[in-house]
C-alpha cells in the first residue's frame, strides 16, 4: 500500500527517547512510524506498554503494524483524533497515568474531549455484551444462537450496530446479524 502523504520513520529504542520525541513534536507532528527491531535481532525495542502509555500521556494513539523487513516493523503513531473511542484497557492505564501526575495538557485535553462527546463511554456496553433492544427484539427465539458466539464476535457485531450513523444502516446490519444467526453463524 503507498501511502499519499507518508509519515515519516523514526528509529527510537527506548521509552525515555520515545517520550523526547513526544515532548518535541507531539503538538504540530501529524504522526510517525516508530520503527522497531524485530525480537530476533537482538537490538532494543520498546515494550508495547510502555508505547501505548506514552501516547496516552500526549493524546496520542497507536494503530497500525507494518512489516518493513526482516529486522524492523513499524507502529503507526499517531495523535489521537476527536471521535476515537477508549478501549478499556486504555482507560486502565490512563487511571494509572492520571494517579500518578504524569499526563500532559495534550493528554488531558484527549480524555475531556472524548468525555464531552461520548467516545470516552462509547465502548462500555459493548465490552459488557449488552445487547441492544432493538438487536435483541429482532433476535427473538435465535438470541441463544447470538448468544452462543465467542465473546470476540459478538463485540464485533455489538459494534456495527452501534457505529452506524443512520437509523437505515442500523436497521441493515441488525438484519444481517439475524439472517447470519438463523444459518447458525456470525457475520464476522
Amino acid at each position: 500500500m503507498v501511502e499519499r502523504n507518508p509519515l515519516p520513520r523514526i528509529l527510537l529504542e527506548s521509552r525515555q527517547e520515545l517520550h523526547e520525541w513526544l515532548v518535541e513534536n507531539h503538538v504540530e507532528h501529524r504522526g510517525f512510524w516508530l520503527v522497531q527491531w524485530r525480537s530476533v535481532t537482538g537490538r532494543p525495542s520498546i515494550a508495547y506498554d510502555d508505547v501505548v502509555e506514552e501516547c496516552l500521556i500526549f493524546g496520542w494513539i497507536d494503530s497500525t503494524v507494518q512489516k518493513f523487513d526482516d529486522e524492523r516493523s513499524g507502529l503507526r503513531l499517531t495523535p489521537r483524533k476527536p471521535n476515537s473511542v477508549w478501549s478499556a484497557p486504555n482507560k486502565q492505564r490512563l487511571a494509572r497515568l492520571e494517579a500518578a501526575g504524569l499526563l500532559q495538557p495534550a493528554g488531558i485535553r484527549a480524555v475531556e474531549v472524548a468525555k464531552a462527546n461520548g467516545m470516552f463511554t462509547f465502548l462500555d456496553e459493548i465490552d459488557a455484551l449488552v445487547v441492544p433492544d432493538d438487536l435483541a427484539e429482532a433476535l427473538g427465539d435465535l438470541r441463544p444462537v447470538f448468544d452462543g458466539f465467542s465473546a470476540s464476535r459478538r463485540k464485533q457485531a455489538l459494534y456495527w450496530v452501534k457505529s452506524a450513523k443512520r437509523p437505515q444502516t442500523r436497521a441493515d446490519r441488525i438484519a444481517k446479524i439475524v439472517a447470519a444467526a438463523a444459518e447458525g453463524r456470525s457475520v464476522f
